[in-house]
Parts: C-alpha cells; sequence; structure tokens
C-alpha cells in the first residue's frame, strides 16, 4: 500500500504556489470589480423571496413587453419609464454575463483546491502510515509520532484507523 501510495506522489506533476504578488494583483482587480458592480443593494433573505425572479422562462415576457412600450410610450402611466426599464435590462444581462464568468472561475478554483487538498492529503496520510509501520516494528521515535498524528487522523468522513496497540 505504502508503495502504491509513492508511486502515485512521485507521479504527480509539480504546481507552483501564487508568488505574494500574483496574490495581492488578484485582490486589486477583485477591489476594483467590487467598486464597478452596484453595491447600494444589500438585500434580506425575506426580501429576496418576495421579489419577481427575471429567469431564463420570463425573458421572452420582458422583451416583448418593452418592445410593446416602446411602442405605445405616450399611453403609458406615469410610473413606467420605459428609458430606465431598458437601462436596468442592459445592466441586468451585464451582471449575468459578469456573474456567468464568475461562476466558471469559482468552479475551476474550487477543482484546483480539491486536487491540490487530495495530493496534500495523500502525502501527509502516506507519512502517517509510514510513521504507524515504523512504529509497529519498534521505532520509538516514530511511535510520538504515530501517537501525535493518530487523533487528529481519523477525523471527518474517514473509517476508523488500525490502532497501535499498547505493551
Amino acid at each position: 500500500m505504502i508503495q502504491r501510495l509513492s508511486i502515485k506522489i512521485g507521479a504527480m506533476a509539480a504546481l507552483r504556489s501564487l508568488v505574494g504578488s500574483e496574490i495581492t494583483l488578484i485582490k486589486q482587480h477583485i477591489a476594483g470589480i467590487r467598486q464597478m458592480v452596484p453595491n447600494q443593494i444589500r438585500l434580506t433573505p425575506a426580501e429576496r423571496r418576495s421579489m419577481f425572479k427575471l429567469n431564463t422562462k420570463r425573458q421572452d415576457f420582458v422583451h416583448k413587453s418593452l418592445q410593446l412600450m416602446r411602442q405605445h410610450t405616450s399611453s403609458l402611466p406615469a410610473l413606467i419609464d420605459v428609458s430606465t426599464c431598458n437601462n436596468d435590462l442592459h445592466l441586468y444581462n451585464q451582471l449575468a454575463e459578469i456573474l456567468e464568468e464568475l461562476e466558471q472561475l469559482q468552479s475551476k478554483l474550487e477543482d484546483a483546491r480539491v486536487f491540490i487538498g487530495n495530493r496534500v492529503m495523500q502525502q501527509t496520510r502516506a507519512f502517517f502510515l509510514h510513521a504507524r509501520s515504523a512504529a509497529e516494528s519498534g521505532n520509538e521515535t516514530y511511535k510520538k509520532v504515530y501517537e501525535d498524528l493518530r487523533p487528529h487522523y481519523a477525523v471527518g468522513r474517514n473509517t476508523p484507523i488500525r490502532l497501535l496497540k499498547k505493551k
């Protein structure tokens, strides 16, 4: 088992960490995006639930309504502003486009994080199994390492591990 793990670990391509200046640049770009996006809107969960949702099923209705509103501007009630509605729809579409890009980026970041986390877990697990094996063989240094790591290893969804019998 340990040999198979070490083969897998050795075969993994090296990925470089981000340089501090790259992280700073990314954070600056995110801060710039935050400033461009309308930030005066803060909805509570109740407010979100109470609002009409413009989704793909309602797009045709909105476009047809706007088209007809433009044709009948002279007879519209004062509370209906075609220009504001056009601007809001344009902004809605822009935000949807940005959100789609961010969702794709978020998915890539999450995949990379899971992948890298798995690689770290594979290597640290291989070390843990090595320490356990060495401890079982009587190595006192690794017995201490194993005892230090053991309570932290079987956390979460891991199955219970074979514990080293105390003598």
